[in-house]
């Protein structure tokens, strides 16, 4: 479990869900949102940005237990919607 002293930002894939809704999780405008988010890709473009990330294979979003997407950890080198915006562009 991630505590907020490992200076860790949790990122869900569902953050990024295009087929989500803001109320259900989604965390970037629609705009940059995509269809389909793994946690592979979000990991590839947070690496570009120099974020470290650390994949989660077999977490699962809270309100979504039952499926196990994964999530990323990663640097908090910024606002966590700053990052999560940068990251989504790259997606």
């Amino acid at each position: 479990m991630v505590t907020k002293d490992e200076g860790k930002y949790v990122v869900w894939p569902i953050y990024f869900d295009k087929n989500t809704s803001r109320e259900d999780g989604r965390k970037v405008p629609i705009q940059l949102a995509v269809e389909n988010p793994d946690i592979e890709r979000i990991a590839k473009a947070a690496q570009s940005l120099g974020l470290n990330p650390v994949l989660e294979r077999e977490a699962a979003y809270p309100s979504e237990h039952w499926h196990k997407k994964g999530r990323i950890l990663i640097d908090k080198k910024d606002k966590k919607s700053k990052l999560l915006k940068m990251i989504a562009k790259r997606l």
